[in-house]
């Protein structure tokens, strides 16, 4: 479904999606938009660094005793038994 509503761009940025009609690379702006949004969409999707973002703020919403705490020396044995226990449940 596509929805029609108006946009304002600054003059350069309107004028750079005119030239890219003119030379035929979209059919229209409106597809020049379109094309430019989906490919904000892709490389936000694809980025590593916006995929770490999202598990530590997924990890930071869990309860905080389901959290690991850094202040004991026997944190990775902790966390070797958890890994441990998911296998075997």
């Amino acid at each position: 479904m596509n929805v029609k509503m108006t946009v304002t761009l600054p003059d350069h940025v309107l004028h750079y999606a005119e030239r890219l009609v003119e030379e035929g690379r979209y059919p229209s702006i409106d597809s020049v938009l379109a094309a430019s949004l989906e490919d904000m969409m892709q490389s936000h999707e694809n980025d590593p660094l916006t995929g770490m973002a999202d598990e530590l703020h997924r990890r930071m919403a869990l309860p905080r005793d389901q959290w690991i705490a850094m202040d004991e020396d026997d944190l990775f044995d902790r966390v070797r038994e958890r890994l441990a226990a998911r296998s075997r449940g």
